[in-house]
């Protein structure tokens, strides 16, 4: 399928993304703190009962945003004219016309809002029944309390589309090329090629990197790769020494050509060491990346066939980008049911093609 840019907005709106942490929320109080997801204005509240509620950012009496507005119980309260707004977008008070009627027209959108991981998310379309991204190294503290230190990285924007954004973290060929001597190097240059597979809504593979000596704070090792569709990476990593590690990041999409990534490195040793080196090696990392993903051109991820030339040393972002256009030809050939069937679909081994970024051999 050739899928248009419309195609994948509606499909990225079937899914949970993060909007901002807890810590800026709290920042923006009393009023709401105002983001953007997927071209959408909306404000981001935590209600008295300790809820979150998501609103489109304007209100439909005069057009003033929400978000210079304030918190007021479990509404919102516009600060133009004090008109109020619950969870559900619907409009509760007008408090120039006590005693009413509230027109039916006065409601702004509504959509879910959760907490988790420290951060909001938001799904602005929630028929497919779609699940937050499953972090393992929370997953395992949660199992054996005190045994991971996750550190909580900085969220950052960057001018590229979150699933170009997703291919960088797995593009296995670019280590040698912007990593040299961090995570590859130049003189190895032809990554091994994984076998990938698809299960619980998830792409997964293993990769082994090649011999090199490295800082002990940094992420290399033996690593399994889980991406949960769509915009999420989350690699473990056995270290020489026994020590388990984690990198995991999810890239909101602000709109199809922006993207805010949220991300955590986590380990299982030194508990109580410093943070700083491990934060520093993946500043390195971001640091080698950000010129080159920056300046992909256009920033968004086309999924036409033919517009760039893979080979087969892209696998991953062959078999990433093949099961984003099927997602986007099941929800409009199936509705959001046939996306849901796809994502729960069984795990099997995926083919490589180098004719084609969507075709099979």
């Amino acid at each position: 399928m050739n899928a248009t840019a419309t195609d994948l907005t509606a499909l990225l709106e079937l899914f949970w993304h993060p909007v901002c942490t807890l810590d800026e929320l709290d920042a923006a109080a009393p009023h709401p703190l105002r983001v953007r997801l997927l071209g959408r204005d909306l404000a981001i509240a935590r209600t008295a009962d300790g809820g979150h509620l998501a609103l489109g950012d304007r209100c439909v009496h005069r057009s003033a945003r929400l978000s210079v507005g304030w918190v007021d119980g479990d509404r919102v309260r516009c600060a133009y004219h004090g008109w109020t707004f619950g969870r559900d977008g619907r409009c509760r008070e007008i408090p120039s016309m006590p005693d009413g009627p509230i027109p039916e027209r006065a409601c702004v959108p509504g959509y879910e809002a959760v907490e988790r991981y420290g951060l909001v998310w938001v799904r602005l379309d929630g028929r497919a029944d779609t699940c937050i991204p499953a972090h393992p190294a929370v997953d395992r503290d949660a199992a054996q309390p005190g045994t991971m230190r996750i550190v909580t990285g900085e969220p950052y924007t960057w001018p590229v589309g979150g699933p170009r954004r997703v291919e960088n973290f797995v593009d296995l060929a670019h280590f040698a090329w912007v990593h040299d001597g961090t995570l590859g190097r130049r003189d190895e240059p032809v990554p091994p090629l994984p076998t990938i597979r698809r299960e619980d809504g998830e792409m997964r593979f293993e990769f082994d990197p090649p011999d090199m000596d490295v800082d002990d704070s940094a992420l290399f090792g033996h690593s399994e790769y889980r991406m949960p569709m769509p915009l999420t990476v989350s690699i473990e990593f056995w270290l020489e020494h026994g020590a388990y590690r984690h990198l995991w990041m999810t890239a909101c999409p602000v709109d199809l050509a922006t993207s805010r990534c949220f991300w955590t490195v986590s380990r299982d040793d030194d508990l109580d060491g410093d943070d700083a080196p491990h934060l520093a090696f993946q500043a390195i990392v971001l640091e080698e990346d950000e010129p080159v993903v920056c300046n992909q051109v256009p920033p968004e991820l086309v999924l036409e066939p033919g517009f760039e030339i893979s080979v087969k040393t892209d696998k991953v972002s062959i078999e990433y980008r093949r099961w984003l256009a099927e997602l986007a030809a099941a929800l409009a050939a199936g509705g959001p049911a046939a996306v849901r069937a796809s994502l729960d679909a069984a795990s099997r081994p995926t083919p490589v093609s180098v004719r084609g970024v969507l075709t099979s051999t």
